[in-house]
């Protein structure tokens, strides 16, 4: 044997190690009928390209499922697209197009995960009467593509399109796109060690995922090589979130202190830093670290400075006799130090500091350095580091300017400068209408993609706040529902009408344009209803409804052997959000179509005693991305017992991810009992 083989045969008996614990019976009853087993256990051993797709029974419930596994962990998305096609939602409601999230307690998915990874499965099942057509499609599906002509797995995409798409994808709310992308961005190489891992760090801070973060293979190599402040901000935040805000909540600073000598705390992230030029996370983080180490000369200098620069909000109340003591100690603290604004120049190197928007985007779209470190430390602290202008004239001036970039200069734009762009937006109330119909004009050519849709539905929300004129609106809803007939399908569904969803949200200039457009986005689906699962046929009827439009829609019709037919009971959930509007209308529709289910709402930007206990009493919580703070998200995964990011971030697809999670929890809890039942007796 050469040595060139062993790799091979060593991979292959375990492999064949992995599908024989799957398949004993011990843990998987379905390994007592090998003769059903056989076309998928046969085809995970010799297949080349095709998922490994095997089989899983409960009897004590009568449950069944089917585990689909990417080979791989580059095609996890691959295998998305091929369930999507082969089994839903015509034979299976749920499961096909997001990767489950393995339990760390169950045997086979234990295996699952360290064999394939944590992101590699998809759990299907289907009703009844509709187990022998989903059998029948996997192994159809199964053959055709192992035997189908080689093909790449996508189609290749320009390094600067997908970290442009990233971007998009992140300010859009969408987590689980975010993530795929970044699975490709690392494939396809082109990128630092160091530059990949700050695009997962930026990725965890924004869903919230703090003990991920400073879990993070490499992070300590990375801070030693002097990373952005972004960057920096973000991994401060998630250590306040995981170590000091629990010791402060309960009133221990010696505990908060302790907690900085944590393995997990990089100590050299802590030293030399300036906290007024850092999120108020952040910066608490700087000061409690100051006072582990006993620098309190340097801490009271530290609390000057961020008194004289109005961030008194970032100092927590338990350091209040430092600044007390600072008037009489060290005065001169705060001079060296410096204010924001003073170190925001020291950063662009003294020399160039823009006075408008126009001006940044300008220097962004040149490639400008400084302007693109200034944007991404806009981004992390949550700053308005440039004064957005709200005379028509400014708006004008923005629209004709981005109208006029060239292909480069718009994706630099996009990458650095949309998101704390339409965060500021967002944050000010402006009205822009002109530069985002630009911003949306500008998308018509590219693919409507998970990223793209994202990012389309928080200008789609900004725009309508600007109360814009008939003929503006007009426009960007022409803008809007172009090529819809490209990406409205069943999958897509939740997107789809989230943007309606928007325009019944907001009054409207023309009636009838906006049924126009309505009906434009809803016709599509109305074509294909029987594909829709329950939330998305009543959110359709409601908004059909709402716009009094002349569409019928089928009433959602339940088997009756149908597993996901288990009746969802009483359940408290936290939803969190920027977006109140949206907060308050998936309130609403819960309450209309699931009264049993008690829905709480935040909308804060930073942790709060109420928020603790909201999180920790909610049955889980659902956090949507889109222009939220990493300090709030942060927080409550933290003291959430579980954490729910809906696909997109309008009203359907919370209240999609709501009942989804709830009919999942629903159909686990019979399974969970029994096992549990096994195991006492035992």
């Amino acid at each position: 044997m050469t040595g060139a083989e062993k790799p091979q045969t060593s991979q292959a008996e375990a492999l064949e190690a992995f599908v024989d614990l799957f398949l004993d019976p011990r843990h998987n009853a379905a390994g007592r009928y090998p003769e059903r087993c056989a076309p998928f256990r046969d085809s995970a051993l010799q297949a080349k390209r095709a998922p490994i797709v095997l089989p899983r029974l409960w009897e004590a419930v009568d449950e069944s499922a089917y585990y689909v596994i990417a080979r791989r962990p580059n095609e996890a998305g691959v295998v998305r697209d091929l369930l999507v096609a082969f089994t839903g939602p015509s034979l299976v409601k749920v499961g096909y197009d997001v990767p489950l999230l393995l339990d760390g307690g169950d045997v086979i998915e234990t295996a699952i995960a360290a064999s394939f990874g944590p992101a590699s499965a998809f759990k299907l099942r289907a009703p009844r009467e509709k187990r022998k057509e989903l059998h029948a499609a996997l192994i159809r599906m199964l053959s055709m593509v192992e035997h189908s002509p080689q093909r790449a797995w996508s189609a290749p995409k320009p390094l600067g399109r997908l970290l442009t798409d990233f971007e998009a994808a992140l300010v859009g709310g969408a987590s689980q796109v975010a993530a795929e992308l970044l699975d490709q961005i690392g494939r396809q190489g082109g990128l630092s060690v160091a530059n990949l891992k700050h695009l997962q760090i930026k990725r965890l801070a924004v869903m919230g995922q703090a003990r991920e973060l400073l879990a993070l293979s490499g992070l300590r190599e990375v801070l030693l090589q002097d990373p952005p402040r972004a960057v920096k901000d973000m991994v401060l935040s998630a250590i306040y979130a995981t170590c000091i805000e629990p010791a402060l909540a309960e009133d221990s600073l010696d505990q908060a202190c302790a907690a900085m000598a944590q393995p997990r705390v990089p100590i050299a992230l802590l030293a030399e830093e300036n906290p007024v030029r850092f999120s108020d996370a952040a910066a608490a983080t700087l000061l409690i670290g100051l006072l582990a180490r006993g620098q309190e000369t340097e801490l009271a200098g530290a609390i000057a400075a961020l008194d004289g620069a109005q961030r008194s909000a970032a100092i927590p109340t338990e350091l209040d006799r430092y600044r007390v003591e600072v008037a009489h100690a060290v005065p001169a603290g705060a001079g060296k130090v410096g204010d924001r604004a003073g170190d925001a120049a020291a950063d662009t190197g003294g020399v160039w500091r823009p006075a408008t928007w126009e001006e940044l985007l300008t220097a962004v779209a040149d490639g400008d350095k400084a302007a693109v470190r200034l944007c991404q430390d806009m981004e992390a602290d949550g700053a308005a580091e440039v004064p957005l202008a709200a005379d028509t004239d400014a708006d004008a001036a923005l629209a004709e300017l981005l109208s006029g970039m060239g292909d480069a200069g718009y994706e630099n734009v996009w990458r650095y400068a949309l998101s704390p762009f339409l965060q500021e937006v967002s944050r000010s109330g402006l009205s822009l209408p002109l530069t985002l119909a630009q911003i949306t004009a500008s998308s018509i050519g590219q693919r409507r993609d998970p990223a793209n849709l994202a990012a389309l539905d928080l200008l789609l929300e900004l725009f309508l706040r600007t109360s814009p004129s008939a003929d503006d609106y007009d426009e960007f809803l022409e803008h809007l529902t172009m090529r819809v007939q490209e990406w409205v399908a069943s999958e897509t569904a939740s997107q789809a009408l989230d943007f309606v969803d928007r325009l019944a949200a907001f009054a409207t200039p023309d009636r009838q344009m906006r049924a126009q457009a309505a009906l434009e986005l809803l016709m599509p689906l109305n074509r294909h209803a029987q594909r829709l699962d329950e939330a998305c046929l009543a959110s359709a009827r409601s908004l059909t409804h709402e716009l009094e439009l002349e569409l019928d829609w089928p009433v959602w019709q339940q088997p009756a052997s149908d597993e996901d037919a288990v009746a969802i009971g009483p359940a408290h959930v936290l939803v969190y959000g920027m977006d109140t509007g949206v907060l308050d209308r998936v309130q609403q529709w819960m309450a209309q179509q699931y009264p049993q289910v008690k829905v709480s709402l935040s909308a804060d930007k930073v942790g709060s005693s109420r928020l603790r206990e909201v999180a920790r009493h909610a049955d889980f919580s659902v956090l949507i991305t889109q222009c939220a703070t990493h300090a709030a998200t942060n927080f409550i995964s933290q003291h959430a017992p579980g954490v729910v990011y809906p696909k997109g971030a309008g009203s359907v697809s919370v209240v999609r991810a709501i009942v989804d999670e709830l009919h999942h929890r629903a159909r686990s809890a019979p399974l969970s009992a029994a096992l549990g039942g096994r195991r006492r007796a035992r």
